[in-house]
């Protein structure tokens, strides 16, 4: 289909449907792994249903007419198609085009010959479902109804899929799984049925063998602009297994495979029922961590501060006892960068090997104490998160607490740890500097203030990402780079103690 044709479904009209195009990069990529996992000849030797055609982008460059069938619920597409057909621009049969509500209509609406096929039970083992479905979540009631799920299908299937009801394409899978057993499924989609732990009674319900699949970024399709993986898998319903583990290629935005990810559908507990074993209040507290949904697409919201910011999540109060398991849980979940391909991964419930590792505890602690995420602010409370003593860094008073340097001054650095240490001493003592005549800045700020400090805000209220004083540039960007080392160091002990799967 041209360009111009899927510009006929109006771009508000596809967002609250939910409706995605099919880039055709992946429309060939996808048909690739189809002759892949059935054969060169899969086309004369399978049946094709795309059942959420839409204006036909995913039936591009099939070649045989006579074993496809394209529906959709539109009768705009529908036209669309028709007139295609006509004008001898899609290679698909005007009668196996046809208006059809899958989530709602029955199977006997259904033409003949297709009806047939999914009747037969050897037939049906060589019917290919190949599809792109809609993606709006169905939490929204707005959403459910425009979206066109109906009360009965939802009623059916919510029991059985549990919380993947809030996804319209679950219920597509769903369907598709027990009203045509022995089928294959052959569909893009997110990656949640497989690996989100709301999806563990789905998988109980779903269970298929794996073919074959890849991973793409999301933001190739047309609408979206998320930063997670959209997969392409291909599923056989003949075979019944538990999805325990996948493994898919993974390719970026220009079609170039960079490498392989596994997928896991079967995690231990999150890393988040670790850290909950430490949430004791009984011993006062200098400050609380966020502890949010444990996936890397949430990383911005782990941080800490002095007060409870955010409602729904874990807010751990930090304490003496409870510190270091506090920093663990911190770097562990800042020391990876989140990016497309790791958005949907889960922290996970670690081993005991982190129990011995001191130098790996030490290395986490100094990791949060000069990390961004860190917001202490003197403003808001008594900062007990200075590492250094007043006289380390020429501050023209002392410090109202000493809880940091006090608890730092036993503990072994590793070398890289040690030279985030010293950066960050340069850091505060440059600011001692710069303040010791002035009365407004606080003698005891953290180092977010110590950057609002050098950056100034906007008029907008935000901090400015640079800052004028090139001797400040020069501190903060050495800190960051010893920090980027350090984090480098951390990195293999977080799978090697179980807080994430490779």
């Amino acid at each position: 289909m041209t360009e111009q044709q899927n510009i006929l479904l109006q771009e508000d009209e596809r967002l609250r449907k939910g409706v995605f195009p099919t880039p055709s990069i992946w429309v060939e990529k996808s048909q690739e792994y189809l002759a892949k996992v059935f054969g060169e000849n899969w086309q004369d030797e399978y049946y094709i249903w795309d059942c959420c055609c839409g204006t036909g982008n995913l039936l591009a460059g099939l070649v045989n007419p006579y074993n496809i069938w394209a529906s959709t619920i539109d009768q705009a597409d529908v036209d669309i198609l028709h007139t295609s057909i006509n004008n001898r621009k899609c290679n698909l049969l005007d009668s196996h085009v046809f208006r059809f509500d899958f989530l709602n209509d029955n199977f006997y609406e259904l033409p003949k010959e297709l009806r047939d096929i999914i009747n037969d039970p050897e037939k049906r083992k060589r019917l290919i479902v190949y599809m792109n479905p809609p993606y709006a979540e169905a939490t929204s009631h707005k959403r459910r109804t425009k979206s066109g799920v109906a009360k009965d299908i939802e009623a059916n299937f919510k029991s059985i899929i549990g919380a993947a009801s809030n996804e319209i394409y679950a219920y597509f899978f769903a369907k598709i799984y027990q009203q045509i057993p022995e089928s294959k499924l052959a569909s893009f989609s997110t990656i949640k049925y497989v690996n989100a732990p709301n999806f563990a009674q789905f998988r109980d319900f779903f269970q298929a063998s794996f073919g074959k699949g890849f991973l793409v970024p999301a933001n190739t399709f047309d609408n979206v602009h998320g930063q997670f993986p959209i997969g392409f898998l291909i599923w056989d319903f003949e075979k019944k297994r538990k999805i325990t583990e996948i493994s898919c290629d993974v390719f970026n935005a220009d079609g170039e495979i960079i490498g392989r990810k596994r997928v896991y559908g079967n995690l231990p507990p999150s890393i988040n029922k670790w850290i909950a074993q430490f949430n004791d209040s009984t011993e006062q507290g200098i400050g609380y961590l966020n502890c949010v949904t444990p996936m890397f697409q949430n990383q911005g919201y782990v941080w800490i501060d002095l007060v409870e910011q955010i409602t729904h999540c874990l807010h751990l109060p930090i304490h003496s006892r409870n510190l270091l398991v506090g920093a663990i849980y911190f770097a562990v979940r800042h020391c990876i960068k989140a990016d497309w391909i790791n958005n949907r991964d889960q922290f996970l419930f670690p081993n005991d090997g982190y129990k011995k590792d001191k130098t790996f505890q030490n290395d986490c602690l100094i990791f949060t104490l000069f990390h961004h995420q860190n917001r202490i602010k003197s403003f808001d409370g008594i900062n007990h998160w200075i590492p250094f003593t007043a006289r380390e860094v020429a501050a023209k008073d002392n410090f109202k607490s000493a809880f940091m340097s006090d608890f730092l001054q036993k503990r072994k650095l590793s070398k890289e740890a040690k030279a985030v240490f010293e950066a960050g001493k340069a850091l505060w003592a440059y600011y001692h500097e710069r303040t010791r005549k002035l009365r407004t800045p606080p003698v005891d700020a953290s180092l977010y203030e110590i950057r609002e400090f050098f950056k100034g805000r906007n008029k907008q209220g935000r901090i400015n990402s640079k800052s004028s004083d090139e001797r400040f540039t020069e501190l903060d960007l050495a800190l960051k780079n010893t920090l980027r080392t350090l984090a480098a160091k951390i990195l293999p002990k977080v799978y090697e103690y179980g807080f994430l799967k490779r």
